[in-house]
């Protein structure tokens, strides 16, 4: 009989790998996750996570789940030893034995995003902040952003790849907050499309500095067709925050 799957969420520093996916010959999270799984537990543990992060990219609450073949597993002590192989760049925030059929993907039910730009210069904001030393329309952005609410076809702004059935997705907030020099953007979905949220980013820059309209923005939403050249936002202004599931599915959830 299989063990229930273990919920892993994990918080990490992008800058310091080549992406959540397993790469040959690259740090990556999910390939030093499975490193010390392995070593921990003395056999080969796969991991299997929610999405992809792109390299550069951070994480608050990246949730990815495995299959512990050892019973009754002290999941405390599961945690201390992971965090001690694991370093300073990433750390496991919880784990959770969920109930069968969770899947960190499939059982998702939203994701949640954050991009931070800063209007000002600053060496200690250079690895998580986007440095925009235009003046930005903020008004703009926000109009643009709330044509975005609800389902559309969001194919020009993402990267296409293979494993997408579709390019529809279903967007319940995209907000943006000014402090400052400080302007920080959130944004909730159902699913992301790769390189969709900096896509959108960079758009929304571009609209703040005018050179697109907010009229053209929405002329491109749900338009069939390639993705079309544009701005992509650098990934190190980019969190995951968090990852909400089913209540029936978790035993807690993340903020």
């Amino acid at each position: 009989m299989t063990n229930p799957p273990v919920k892993i969420t994990l918080e990490y520093d992008g800058s310091a790998y080549h992406g959540w996916q397993r790469q040959p010959n690259r740090r990556t999270v999910q390939g030093e996750l499975e490193e010390a799984l392995s070593l921990i537990c003395r056999e080969p543990i796969s991991v299997a996570g929610q999405g992809r992060t792109d390299r550069g990219v951070h994480a608050e609450g990246q949730v990815a789940h495995a299959f512990i073949g050892a019973e009754d597993v002290d999941l405390p002590d599961l945690m201390k030893r992971l965090n001690g192989l694991l370093g300073s760049t990433c750390q496991v925030r919880e784990l959770v034995l969920e109930e069968e059929g969770f899947h960190a993907r499939y059982s998702a039910i939203s994701r949640h995003y954050r991009y931070q730009i800063t209007r000002e210069s600053s060496p200690l904001r250079r690895r998580t902040h986007w440095y925009v030393k235009d003046r930005l329309d903020i008004e703009k952005i926000r109009e643009a952003c709330t044509l975005c609410h609800g389902e559309h076809d969001f194919g020009v702004f993402c990267s296409h790849s293979k494993d997408q059935p579709h390019t529809r997705c279903t967007v319940t907030a995209f907000t943006l907050d000014e402090k400052g020099a400080i302007v920080t953007f959130r944004i909730a979905a159902n699913r992301f499309l790769h390189n969709m949220v900096r896509r959108l980013i960079g758009e929304m820059v571009l609209i703040g500095r005018g050179r697109h309209s907010v009229e053209l923005f929405r002329s491109r939403l749900d338009s069939p067709g390639p993705a079309e050249a544009g701005l992509t936002a650098p990934p190190h202004g980019l969190f995951l925050e968090r990852v909400v599931y089913p209540m029936a599915n978790t035993a807690s959830e993340n903020s």
